[in-house]
């Protein structure tokens, strides 16, 4: 039996066990497969991370609109979080 602990994905937000024995090291969600480090304190990450997560969000967002144009299908105008499109 090995230790774990909880730590939200930064880019799904889903919850994940992770063994103690990875922290520190890069792992990847079983949900969305977004790679991040593994830390037990995953609100300073986050923090730190949001600028990072929002330009992955809008990047995204983008490559979505583009393939919806690019196979005819008609899609609103997508209006990024931050505004920023």
């Amino acid at each position: 039996m090995s230790i774990r602990f909880n730590q939200s994905c930064p880019t799904c937000g889903r919850r994940i066990d992770i063994r103690a024995s990875l922290l520190g090291c890069t792992v990847a969600c079983q949900h969305c497969g977004a790679e991040f480090t593994a830390c037990i304190s995953d609100t300073a990450q986050n923090h730190e991370c949001s600028d990072e997560l929002l330009d992955r969000v809008e990047a995204a967002l983008r490559r979505a609109e583009s393939a919806a144009t690019k196979s005819g299908l008609a899609s609103p105008p997508i209006v990024s979080p931050s505004g920023r499109n």
